[in-house]
């Protein structure tokens, strides 16, 4: 989570000429049947108890869709990442000035939308983690799901995001977070459950009309990194229309941190985290106590090698410095990404689909890092 100030101080480098040229270099492409198209939407939502925003008044954020696409990318690979949030990260995680930004991937900008025979493509809601990266610093895995027919549907709170930048060109640059203020952090947390809600109650199924977008508004499913997983278990358990919950290494909050049934989600869900996160001998007690009193369908696996960043995109950044960002952990960055991609795959094609994934069910042979814990009370 980076200092939102060193902004300031790259991005005046870079206005000044004071850059280093880096070969580009594309993130893992998606691996399923469909292209993935990007398409960004201004969501209009007055919150007079914004706890980020300037006179804790804000009257937006920012969606960001990956969904499946037909079309082939064509010309030259462009930056994934806009060039502010790529300076912010270089200067808070130690990477040489240009490494981020000169990232590239096949992920196209407003292409068009592929008909899937008359079946509208099944939604899930992503929330980034407090202060970052960003819903773009997470398009390794978004995409990826995206292209095996998910519309995945990314929101960025500005203030709160060291950088966002609204579809008219508009950039919003982020509030220092005090991540030691726990007050800060449940106001947050409790600003994206209010986010979530509004979307799913008042802006999704106009956004769907509006813009004719093929996708289910029926039964979603929710996910999240950091603050971000901490707050879709929160959504899942409030919101009828989220019918399963996916919390990638986000400490819980609310009533799913307590130690008692009020924690119950009632619905599938999976806490997928890093290998301190939860486990047998100390890390997070929320990850501890929650499995205990859930009474439907959950899974909890932890992988070996892992920290915190190693669940954002910042897993395959850290193989371009392999000495720079001292929070990502030892595990090949590479087998990390194929790891969260097959697991979240996995979770959400039988939680939103019905289709079983054995590696849901035991630990795997193919994936000998991630520690698979009997938590299950309903299979």
């Amino acid at each position: 989570m980076p200092n939102s100030s060193s902004f300031i101080v790259v991005a005046a480098l870079a206005i000044l000429g004071a850059s280093i040229i880096v070969d580009a270099v594309a993130i893992p492409p998606p691996t399923g049947p469909y292209q993935v198209g990007v398409r960004k939407y201004t969501i209009e939502h007055v919150n007079n108890h914004d706890p980020v925003a300037p006179n804790n008044v804000s009257t937006a954020f920012l969606a960001t869709v990956f969904y499946p696409t037909l079309q082939k990318p064509e010309g030259a690979p462009e930056p994934y990442l806009n060039s502010e949030t790529a300076a912010v990260f270089e200067s808070s995680w130690n990477y040489t000035p240009g490494t981020l930004a000169s990232l590239t991937s096949t992920v196209q900008k407003d292409a068009p939308f592929v008909d899937l025979e008359g079946s509208p493509h099944p939604i899930i809601l992503f929330g980034p983690g407090a202060g970052g990266p960003p819903v773009e610093g997470n398009t390794i895995l978004l995409s990826e799901l995206a292209s095996y027919g998910y519309a995945v549907i990314g929101l960025d709170h500005p203030f709160e995001q060291p950088f966002i930048r609204y579809p008219n060109g508009t950039g919003v640059e982020g509030v220092v977070i005090d991540y030691s203020s726990i007050e800060l952090i449940i106001a947050i947390y409790e600003m994206r459950l209010g986010d979530n809600a509004a979307f799913l109650d008042h802006h999704l199924s106009e956004l769907v009309r509006e813009f004719k977008l093929p996708f289910s508004t029926a039964h979603l499913g929710a996910l999240g990194y950091s603050l971000g997983g901490a707050a879709a278990l929160g959504s899942v358990q409030k919101h009828s229309r989220l019918v399963s919950g996916l919390n990638l290494d986000g400490t819980l909050f609310g009533d799913p941190a307590l130690n008692n049934s009020a924690a119950d989600i009632q619905k599938p869900v999976f806490l997928l985290g890093n290998e301190d996160h939860g486990g047998d001998f100390g890390g997070d007690y929320s990850w501890a106590t929650f499995p205990l009193w859930q009474t439907g369908y959950q899974r909890k696996m932890l992988v070996n090698g892992t920290t915190h960043h190693d669940f954002c995109d910042d897993t395959f950044w850290k193989t371009l410095e392999s000495d720079a960002d001292p929070g990502a952990g030892p595990i090949n960055g590479r087998e990390q990404v194929r790891i969260l991609n097959s697991y979240v795959r996995a979770f959400f094609d039988f939680t939103l689909l019905g289709r079983d994934s054995s590696i849901l069910d035991r630990p795997s042979t193919e994936f000998p890092e991630v520690v698979f814990y009997n938590v299950s009370r309903s299979g």
